[in-house]
């Protein structure tokens, strides 16, 4: 069977399963968005009172802890999802991801417990952890194993999308529940109301995954007998140099990610001391622009490639992070948007190209556990520290830009890995990089 035909189940199946991945994408980003909001307040209410820099350092770590368990979360659930099939796993991982989220808007706080309360949002950020790690990567096979095989790009950059959205949304939530109560309600009650949404937007997130049939892609493998009995070993052990590739150019993407959608926000205000409503709005107008940038950059890689698109956003990590965090330094509102523009602006090339090489590169019957090894290792090393480790810098340097330095020097190496690349976009689906086929 040609990719075309495995992606030719009609429109409406191909925008039902992007619908179906993509919901998933948006709950689990909104929980870590909510979270990235509130670091301030979870700084103030779960760590000892009397140093700061201490607690906000402390909160970071917390988000950092849900990036160790992301790398067992893909394990497990790419596992499965190879074996399996991907709508029930996928169904699964939304269900706990929002309790999870809900739990933290209910934990007690430190004046309550003491430090029972750092240990139980510890816990509740593991399982966080432990089911996204199996969210984007299912959730974009599932997307792009329906996609027709000439728009693969716009549909996994689509999905892509379904995690900077919810950044925006999250982020106005939390800011919306500054703006309509007075701080000292917020302090009390109101920042748990963002983290209590977790769990109806979870709900109807598995109605909709519920709705969807297997992935015409791995139907075929199951219908010709073809399933692996053991996913990641084969995964390991016949594609360890396409996980070694995608783990690289995932480390961009993840420090990308992570640097624009949690670290800005603290960055403005605490080392910045820009207000923290203009801070969450920077922010969000920010990430708002890369809900366009990123899917007319996926539909560029399904013109010219993948590759291009990488030259093009490790390149542009290389020009526009220092411009963009001494704009962001001004202080104003116009130079904090302007300044994570300059950062966002390489991110949305970098992750369309990102999110479609790690697809395209693996063969169906491995592609959800190989997929998962290195884009969740990536993220665990890049992403879940990017804001620990920015936060570290400024401490240390005493610059506040240092963290522009960090960016650039990975852009630098993923820009020098990507020679290194095959063209994914001409590879088939079903057989990944075992067997090119041109592009339809």
């Amino acid at each position: 069977m040609t990719d075309h035909a495995l992606g030719a189940r009609g429109p409406r199946s191909g925008l039902k399963a992007l619908a179906a991945g993509s919901i998933g994408n948006f709950v689990e980003w909104f929980d870590f968005a909510i979270y990235s909001a509130s670091i301030p307040i979870v700084a103030r209410l779960f760590f000892p009172p009397g140093n700061d820099y201490a607690a906000l350092l402390s909160a970071f770590a917390l988000y950092g802890v849900a990036f160790l368990a992301r790398p067992l979360g893909g394990v497990v659930w790419g596992n499965l999802g190879d074996r399996l099939g991907r709508r029930n796993v996928l169904a699964t991982i939304v269900l706990l991801m929002g309790a999870a989220t809900m739990a933290i808007g209910l934990l007690p706080t430190y004046a309550t417990v003491g430090l029972l309360a750092p240990v139980l949002l510890a816990l509740c950020r593991l399982v966080q952890g432990f089911s996204g790690g199996g969210e984007f990567t299912g959730a974009t096979s599932f997307i792009t194993e329906y996609a027709p095989s000439n728009r693969r790009g716009l549909f996994s950059a689509i999905s892509a999308t379904f995690t900077t959205l919810p950044a925006v949304l999250g982020t106005l939530t939390v800011l919306g529940m500054r703006v309509i109560m007075s701080e000292a309600s917020f302090i009390e009650w109101g920042w748990r109301v963002p983290f209590l949404i977790g769990g109806p937007l979870a709900i109807v997130g598995l109605v909709i995954r519920l709705r969807m049939n297997e992935t015409p892609a791995f139907q075929e493998v199951a219908g010709k007998h073809e399933v692996e009995s053991a996913p990641l070993r084969v995964a390991v052990r016949h594609h360890g140099r396409q996980i070694a590739l995608v783990f690289a150019i995932a480390s961009l993407s993840g420090l990308g990610a992570y640097t624009l959608g949690t670290y800005f926000v603290s960055y403005l205000t605490v080392t910045i001391k820009i207000s923290p409503t203009a801070a969450l709005l920077a922010n969000a107008a920010a990430l708002a622009a890369t809900v366009p940038l990123v899917p007319a950059a996926g539909l560029l890689g399904d013109r010219i490639g993948r590759k291009p698109l990488l030259f093009i956003g490790s390149a542009g990590f290389i020009a526009l992070s220092v411009p963009g965090y001494l704009l962001a330094a001004q202080g104003s509102l116009s130079t904090a948007i302007l300044g994570q523009l300059f950062v966002a602006l390489p991110w949305s090339f970098v992750v369309a190209a990102v999110v479609a090489i790690q697809m395209e590169i693996f063969p169906t019957r491995v592609r959800y556990s190989a997929s998962s090894i290195g884009y969740n290792l990536a993220y665990m090393v890049f992403g879940g520290t990017a804001p620990l480790v920015a936060t570290w810098l400024v401490s240390v340097t005493g610059s506040s830009i240092s963290p522009a330095f960090y960016l650039m020097i990975v852009a630098a190496v993923i820009f020098v890995v990507a020679f290194a690349l095959p063209e994914t976009s001409r590879l088939s689906l079903r057989t990944g990089a075992e067997r090119p086929e041109p592009a339809v």
